[in-house]
């Protein structure tokens, strides 16, 4: 998802890396949670669970966040993959970003 100045793009996106934070935050510890039983709820646990990858821009820069959880049988794995410009970079970029797109609304 692309900002383009318009507000309600912007106010999704805003919901959306809030999401982002939400779901980051609940993770942290998430190899020490406990995986549904059966194979199917640990399918459906793991894609309600990640955000696929999106896109936007802020000041010029390309970031791009992806959130994944994966389980095993008998643990919970999640990962955040965030870039920006096309290079790696952390969760408090995002976060930045996401201060400076809070300002403008």
């Amino acid at each position: 998802m692309y900002y383009g100045g318009n507000i309600n793009m912007l106010s999704a996106l805003l919901e959306q890396l809030e999401n982002l934070f939400e779901k980051a935050e609940k993770f942290r510890g998430a190899y020490f949670f406990t995986p549904p039983a059966n194979a199917n709820g640990r399918r459906s646990y793991e894609e309600y669970h990640s955000i696929p990858e999106f896109t936007f821009m802020e000041n010029g820069n390309t970031f791009t966040c992806e959130f994944n959880v994966s389980c095993s049988c008998k643990n919970v794995y999640a990962k955040g993959i965030y870039t920006k410009n096309g290079k790696k970079t952390t969760l408090t970029a995002i976060k930045n970003a996401y201060n400076r797109l809070k300002e403008v609304k």
